[in-house]
């Protein structure tokens, strides 16, 4: 997938912590109104729930116009019960996704929002997997990374509660349920004919055999314009109870529900 325009919008913020001096790797989404930038982004996420071959074929098999089928069968809508919700959750996971990859490098599968059985129906599971192999040919190496993703947002609140609701799932279920999603990701990546990144998780459920590196991370997404001293009042990693493997996302920004809803319309599009 390639890397959309609006990645550069992110503006990493240094010495971003808890109020114990946990520290937080946090991002600002300075965005401005620049429609070619939008209508990108808009294809981007739409590229998510159907590709551009499934969504040709589609529109052969229906007979419906572009907009009519999307916004019938493919995008969240508003006005759709649970809409304004999805809208939110799936705005915050690949917006996660995109900073996790095209920032930080990592392979991050995206299979996750296609084919889904409706609109606004999201799978259970860890939110997003992502990894990197050491060596370029993947043979394992207990240097392989695999990041387990927890992903909370409330697009129109600054507050920090997201932070706090991420680390207690990540802390709470994903220890379990990645195993799960690893076996999810990889049959639904042959499903959509991703037979490289099927195999390339299939390594990664083998960790007895060859062990990696993985890390847990909470991750939340807010609408909150600055961080006041560069510190998170409030929150300590102590009382999160943080471990060694656990890491702290933040990304906020202004009005971001908004800005969710001004890019989901242009889906459709």
């Amino acid at each position: 997938m390639s890397q959309p325009k609006y990645i550069n919008w992110f503006v990493e913020e240094s010495n971003i912590t808890l109020e114990d001096g946990f520290p937080i790797i946090c991002y600002r989404l300075d965005y401005e109104i620049d429609e070619d930038v939008f209508r990108e982004w808009a294809i981007h996420i739409r590229r998510h729930y159907e590709s551009d071959d499934d969504l040709k074929e589609s529109l052969q098999v229906t007979g419906m116009s572009l907009e009519n089928y999307l916004r019938n069968n493919v995008i969240p809508q508003k006005s759709d019960p649970l809409g304004s919700i999805s809208r939110s959750n799936d705005f915050t996971e690949i917006m996660i996704s995109d900073l996790i990859e095209f920032i930080h490098g990592y392979v991050v599968p995206r299979c996750k929002q296609q084919n889904r059985s409706g609109k606004t129906q999201s799978e259970h599971g860890s939110d997003i997997l992502a990894y990197k192999f050491l060596e370029f040919d993947k043979l394992p190496n207990v240097k392989d990374e695999l990041f387990v993703i927890e992903v909370k947002g409330e697009l129109s609140s600054d507050k920090y509660t997201p932070i706090i609701n991420a680390v207690t799932a990540s802390n709470k279920y994903d220890k379990f349920r990645h195993t799960h999603t690893l076996n999810y990701y990889r049959k639904k990546l042959k499903s959509i004919k991703k037979y490289e990144q099927a195999k390339d998780i299939s390594r990664f459920q083998k960790k007895s055999e060859n062990d990696y590196i993985i890390t847990y991370i909470a991750s939340a997404v807010i609408s909150r314009i600055i961080i006041p001293d560069n510190i998170i009042f409030g929150l300590k990693g102590e009382d999160l109870e943080l471990r060694k493997d656990n890491k702290i996302f933040l990304v906020h920004g202004e009005k971001l529900m908004n800005l969710a809803h001004t890019i989901y319309d242009r889906c459709i599009e």
